[in-house]
Formats: structure tokens, C-alpha cells, sequence
């Protein structure tokens, strides 16, 4: 280790799954650096949120989307390569319990919606859509936490009404047991088995359909950060970093042609192409800008950030 140059020498804590996992077992190669994968996670990157969030341990991370947000606005020293990981829609994730009269996104107001924290990814884009495309009055709902914002300095909004259920409990287990009416849970509440509870909606598809007619993107969930020493090390680093993300997506893109991966994040890639025309998005500033301008719309409403941020603002390789 102590022959390592530092001039090239990186470490990249990413989720372990989908075209990352290209990179992590060596298929792509980053061509002039020496990137090491530590085993921080066995899958998605949720755990590693935090410490990305508050030190950036790494040089390289993935982190939740309203997180890195929230991050830069606290003035964090790390900024965003035009990488989305992962991508997802909130509706999926919307979850009530079946005895709390919620049929319809409208009934949410007046009711407690589980939110894990505030800011995290999946509740800040629950909201935006809840706001946006179902005309819901975000602030009449109350929103309890359940678990510590990965930057603790954050406050909410006070406009927002916010609870705290101690314990650190997950919000499908808080759902079944009645202590709150409905909860949004990332990854479309995937494995959530319990009995008492349902989805807000019964088939997604069309409310995903409504949402992308409108908008035109399919929402970023993760996004690759680096930290600004690691930059200042080597500033070329951010785009033969780049050059390596790009090869990995295009090995995944090629097992979504063909049918080998089917889903991503809880939705079938191929139902949501002939419902709406949607693919997984290219990597790129360019081609996710108006996603990204529009999360930042949604944080700099809902409190996230309190400034609203141009895109140019936030990432590098604009060019891209």
C-alpha cells in the first residue's frame, strides 16, 4: 500500500449491483488510474449514505440523489458526475395501512405518512409528485420520521409538520402495526410481505404513464459523487471515470436488449417501455438535465436545499 500513487490511486464505494458490478469485478477497467472497490456493501448503497453525506470517506461514492443535494448546499467538499446508477419511480412506494380509509393520493392529507427521514431520495420525489402531478397539499400531511437524516444538521421546514418514532424501525413494520397511515419506502417497498397493508396504487403503469407524458424522465434515485481533494489530486480523474461508467452501461444496456436483466429497482424495464416509451436513461449531463432541474425544483420546495441551484451548478463534465 505504501507504493500506491496517489496521483492515480482511488477508492470507489458503489452499490453492488447493475452495470456497477462490471466495474467491481474487474470486466471494465479505468483506463490510466487504479480504482479500488472496497466491499463496504453487499448491494444497494443505502448504508453508506451517511459517511458520504458527512466525510465522504472515499473519493468516489454513490449516494441518494436529494442527499448529494442536501450535501452541497451544507457546502460538503464534494460535487457529481452525471452517473444515475439507479433509477425509480416514487409511486410504487407508496404503501397505506389498509384500515386507514386511504384510497386515493388525495386522501393522504390530514393522515401520518411514514418518511424515513425528510430528506431522503425516495420521500423528497414522493412529494414532488404528490404536489405536482396529484395536486396533494404536501404541507397538510404529517410526516414522521423514523430514522436520523444522514446530515444531522438539517432542519426541515417548519411549514412542514414532522414527528419522530424512536427505535430506528423501518416504516413497513410501523405500517402493519398501525402507527402510521401510509408510508413511502424506497425501492417500491420491495420485499414488504406484511399482512394489513397494500399499495396506494394497484397498478402503477398508468400513474408512471401520466408522470412521464408530463415530465419525460424516468427519476434519478443514485448518483455518483466524488470529493474535491480527489479531484484536486488528479483533475483528469472525474473523466476517465466517466469514460469507465459509460462502458459499464453499455454492457448492462446490452443485457437489457436481449432480456437477461428485466428489472431495475422493482419496475419490469420491459413493461414501462411499452406503456410509456421509456428506456433506462443514458449517463450525461446533457440527455438528464431537465431531470435533474426538476429534482432541484422539488428539494428547493420542499426545504432540501435553500437556494435554487442552476444544474451547472452541481456537477462536472458539462459537456458530456
Amino acid at each position: 500500500m505504501a507504493n500506491q500513487d496517489p496521483l492515480r490511486h482511488f477508492t470507489a464505494a458503489i452499490g453492488r449491483r447493475y452495470d456497477f458490478l462490471y466495474l467491481i469485478n474487474g470486466k471494465v477497467k479505468v483506463e490510466g488510474l487504479e480504482v479500488e472497490f472496497p466491499p463496504v456493501v453487499k448491494g444497494p448503497p443505502a448504508p453508506i449514505f451517511s459517511a458520504l453525506a458527512r466525510e465522504h470517506p472515499w473519493d468516489i461514492g454513490e449516494q441518494g440523489f436529494s442527499t448529494y443535494l442536501m450535501a452541497f448546499d451544507l457546502g460538503k467538499p464534494q460535487i457529481a458526475l452525471p452517473v444515475f446508477p439507479s433509477r425509480f419511480f416514487p409511486h410504487p412506494g407508496i404503501w397505506v395501512n389498509e384500515r386507514s380509509g386511504i384510497q386515493k393520493p388525495g386522501d393522504l392529507v390530514g393522515k401520518r405518512v411514514g418518511c424515513g427521514s425528510f430528506g431522503t431520495n425516495y420521500s423528497v420525489w414522493c412529494r414532488g409528485v404528490l404536489r405536482h402531478q396529484y395536486d396533494v397539499a404536501i404541507e397538510k400531511i404529517t410526516w414522521v420520521e423514523s430514522v436520523d437524516e444522514h446530515l444531522l444538521e438539517y432542519r426541515a421546514p417548519k411549514r412542514f409538520a414532522l414527528e419522530r418514532i424512536p427505535g430506528n424501525e423501518r416504516a413497513a413494520p410501523l405500517l402493519a402495526g398501525g402507527k402510521i397511515d401510509a408510508a413511502t419506502m424506497a425501492g417500491g417497498g420491495m420485499g414488504t410481505e406484511l399482512s394489513g397493508i397494500r399499495p396506494l396504487f394497484q397498478d402503477v403503469y398508468p400513474e408512471i404513464k401520466e408522470y412521464v407524458a408530463a415530465n419525460g424522465f424516468f427519476p434519478v434515485n443514485t448518483v455518483v459523487t466524488v470529493s474535491r481533494a480527489a479531484v484536486a489530486r488528479n483533475p483528469e480523474m472525474p473523466r476517465l471515470m466517466m469514460k469507465a461508467f459509460l462502458e459499464a452501461k453499455a454492457l448492462y444496456d446490452a443485457e437489457i436488449s436481449t432480456g437477461e436483466e428485466e428489472e431495475h429497482m422493482g419496475l419490469s424495464l420491459k413493461r414501462l417501455e411499452s406503456e410509456t416509451g421509456l428506456r433506462l436513461s443514458p449517463y450525461g449531463f446533457k440527455a438528464n438535465r431537465k431531470c435533474i432541474q426538476t429534482m432541484i425544483a422539488y428539494c428547493y420546495e420542499q426545504g432540501i436545499v435553500r437556494r435554487l441551484y442552476e444544474p451547472e451548478e452541481i456537477f462536472l463534465l458539462l459537456d458530456s
